[in-house]
């Protein structure tokens, strides 16, 4: 997601301990296909309006979500419900709870002064289990290294490394290997979700901020990949990837973001619509597809649960991109 996010978040989730293996957070199901999911950000006016417009509402959007034939949604706010109000309207609507997105002060980081405090992650992890779900990924908020910008690795200002960079992805890494290792004794599971910058980044050495991220966190820190953002700074940055990172970091995705790759400089006309990468003033693809056969294979060999679709455009209207890019994946019999 990009930055209208962090006004939008709530509290947090991912999938249950018992069916874990330990170390792992992905179930062992390698090679069956995953479920497919909507995040409800990308219905975020639909649901809870504009300034000048009035939203349908949280228990007629899980309708809707439903009847276009998605099996479940993940969460980035809660609309003011309770927990036992959401398991209702999930439960109504035959939905799955497959995750939320939280920033990362709802695991109890102060990342200002590298503290933790574990009694914060207790409670969201009471609220989260109390409605069915146990996936919670921190997308962007509090993760920032110093000088970074939602623009880092898409064309924006480069950022250079440093000190100062090195030191707070060290200290990050720490609070998530903490707050990881509390997290599977209170039965849920926290993790990272990426844009580019997360690739752009760098350290002294040469290793970028993912790879540092997910090379020194216990793999009890999961990795909920966007495919689209990942391809999108692969167009920028030599190397990158979306399918190696299954192989890279194995075992560590109950989730993936299914997006297509219309962000980067150049791009002037995108719809948001999976399959139908991002074009330029003259309507010519600018933006590189991503490879969803590709995704499929990886993701299938390394036990993704869920395919989440978000979609950042057409925020007001299911059929504008939701319901084309289930269609798309349905096409491709993913649904």
């Amino acid at each position: 997601m990009n930055i209208t996010r962090r006004n939008f978040l709530g509290a947090s989730a991912l999938a249950g301990a018992a069916m874990l293996a330990p170390g792992c957070c992905c179930p062992c199901c390698c090679g069956k296909k995953g479920q497919v999911a909507l995040q409800l950000y990308s219905l975020k006016d639909y649901i809870g309006g504009t300034k000048d417009k009035k939203g349908v509402g949280l228990a007629k959007g899980l309708a809707d979500v439903a009847a276009i034939g998605y099996k479940g949604v993940e969460f980035a706010g809660y609309y003011g419900f309770k927990a036992e109000e959401l398991k209702k309207m999930l439960a109504d609507n035959g939905l799955t709870v497959c995750g939320t997105h939280v920033s990362n002060d709802k695991y109890g980081f102060d990342t200002k002064k590298f503290t933790y405090d574990p009694e914060v992650l207790k409670r969201t992890a009471e609220f989260e289990l109390a409605y069915g779900n146990s996936l919670v990924i921190c997308p962007g908020g509090g993760n920032f290294p110093p000088g970074c910008s939602w623009g880092t690795g898409r064309g924006g200002d480069a950022c250079p490394p440093s000190q100062a960079i090195d030191d707070f992805t060290k200290k990050l890494v720490e609070l998530y290997n903490k707050a990881a290792a509390d997290a599977t004794k209170l039965g849920i599971k926290i993790g990272l979700h990426n844009h580019t910058w997360e690739h752009a980044i760098f350290m002294q050495n040469g290793v970028s901020f993912w790879d540092y991220f997910f090379t020194n966190t216990d793999p009890a820190v999961c990795m909920e990949q966007d495919v689209g953002w990942t391809t999108c700074a692969g167009d920028f940055i030599k190397g990158v990837n979306p399918m190696v990172q299954y192989t890279k970091y194995p075992h560590r995705s109950p989730t993936l973001h299914a997006k297509e790759n219309g962000m980067g400089k150049g791009v002037k006309k995108f719809d948001a619509i999976l399959g139908k990468p991002g074009c330029d003033e003259n309507g010519t693809r600018c933006a590189t597809p991503v490879d969803w056969d590709g995704i499929a294979k990886a993701a299938d060999a390394d036990g993704v649960k869920w395919w989440v679709v978000e979609c950042e455009r057409h925020f007001d209207d299911p059929n504008g991109a939701v319901k084309p890019s289930f269609e798309f994946l349905k096409s491709k019999g993913r649904c």
